[in-house]
C-alpha cells in the first residue's frame, strides 16, 4: 500500500524554513509570521538604503556623471589652451616650454 503524503514536502527538515532568530525560538505560526515580517522590513530597508546610495541626490550615479562632465570641460579647456599656445608660437617665433 502506498503512503499518502498530506503535508507539504520539507527539504530542510525544519518545520519553519528560513528561521534563524537568536533572541527567541520560533515555535508557532505566529512567531514565524513575525520573523518573516521582520525579515521583509530589513530587506526593504536595505533596498531603500542601497537605492539612495546609488541613485540618490549625492549617489554614485550623480557623482560619476558630475565627474564625466567635469572631465569633458577640462579636455575642451586643455584643447583650447594648446591651440592658443601653438598660435602664439607661430606668431612670436618663441618656445613656451620653458
Amino acid at each position: 500500500m502506498k503512503k499518502i503524503v498530506t503535508a507539504p514536502l520539507q527539504l530542510t527538515g525544519a518545520k519553519y524554513k528560513y528561521s534563524c532568530r537568536l533572541d527567541k525560538p520560533v515555535v508557532c505560526d505566529k512567531d514565524y509570521i513575525e520573523e518573516l515580517e521582520m525579515r521583509w522590513e530589513e530587506s526593504a530597508d536595505l533596498w531603500a538604503l542601497t537605492n539612495d546610495v546609488i541613485y540618490g541626490d549625492e549617489g554614485y550615479v550623480v557623482q560619476i556623471t558630475k565627474l564625466l562632465l567635469e572631465n569633458k570641460k577640462l579636455i575642451a579647456e586643455l584643447y583650447l589652451i594648446k591651440k592658443f599656445l601653438e598660435e602664439a608660437k607661430r606668431k612670436t617665433n618663441r618656445d613656451f616650454n620653458e
